[in-house]
């Protein structure tokens, strides 16, 4: 089985892509059904209604776990195998880099969030026609549940469910994600486009996209990119994947901690009377993760 589809087109690698993500999804989704279904007083009632905010914690950090890998660690690695002799060289696998990139690549994903924080915040302000009045209400119920779900999770307290949400938060999502996008995904992508600048956008729209999270499109968009580049210059997949966690873990953080989640460089929510300011500061911070990138782009992982 293994390079069975090596001599297919990328059209034809996409679709064996694509169907492993949905046969993914699908069984990532009976599983978290299952779990939400275990957790019910009464799982036989004919009048169950499955909440995912009603669930408990570890229900739906399971669900994450579990919706993540089969929708995305799995496909890219089936994808691997069936469509190239060399599944490790397919989804740029290499040795993880040296302290030194892991450096710059802290350094400069810090000094990219406040560009994420601030496009975050006017990419919330967006309005849609009012003839699209009922998908806007539509698309803010799914975030602000999105939202309510990932509050749950931070909510909880003590070294065990800091640790387990950092895992689920920043190490799977990380991993699992990056291996879609940047390994299979942008592998394939770039056999056809051979632009590498447009290659590594449209992967970022479409890592953007798939999280059906409109008012936050934007910034997500921009990380999708930096993500790109990263395996671009490096050609290793553990570059943009520890740039994901540790963009997650400094997000997670401030997420949970009380004294930094009301501060505008982890939140999207800016104070009117803060833009000036943080914009001018983002711009200087845009300047150094320019400056830093250079490094990145040069020194071998």
């Amino acid at each position: 089985m293994k390079g069975i589809s090596i001599d297919r087109s990328p059209l034809f690698q996409t679709g064996v892509l694509v169907a492993m993500m949905f046969v993914g999804f699908f069984i990532g989704q009976v599983i978290a059904v299952v779990i939400f279904i275990s957790t019910s007083a009464d799982p036989f009632s004919s009048n169950l209604v499955i909440d995912p905010l009603a669930q408990p914690v570890w229900a739906i950090q399971a669900t994450q776990f579990f919706t993540a890998v089969f929708t995305f660690l799995l496909p890219a690695g089936m994808t691997a195998w069936l469509c190239s002799n060399r599944p490790k060289a397919y989804l740029s696998i290499a040795a993880f880099p040296d302290m030194r990139i892991a450096g710059l690549v802290c350094v400069s994903t810090l000094l990219f969030s406040p560009t994420v924080s601030l496009t975050g915040y006017f990419n919330s302000q967006m309005q849609l026609p009012e003839s699209m009045a009922a998908i806007e209400e539509w698309i803010r119920s799914a975030e602000d549940i999105a939202e309510a779900l990932m509050q749950k999770i931070v909510a909880t307290k003590g070294v065990a469910a800091f640790v387990l949400n950092l895992f689920v938060i920043a190490i799977v999502a990380g991993v699992t994600e990056e291996f879609l996008f940047r390994g299979a995904l942008l592998h394939i992508i770039r056999q056809t486009i051979k632009n590498h600048h447009v290659a590594i956008w449209i992967v970022a729209i479409l890592f953007s996209a798939i999280h059906m999270q409109f008012y936050g499109f934007i910034p997500r968009m921009l990380l999708g990119a930096y993500f790109g580049y990263l395996i671009y210059w490096t050609k290793n997949i553990w570059v943009p994947v520890f740039a994901h966690f540790f963009h997650n873990t400094v997000a997670f953080i401030g997420m949970s901690s009380d004294s930094l989640k009301d501060n505008a460089f982890f939140a999207d929510e800016i104070a009117p009377d803060d833009i000036l300011w943080f914009s001018a500061t983002t711009a200087i911070c845009l300047i150094a993760f320019f400056y830093c990138l250079r490094f990145v782009r040069y020194k071998k992982p």
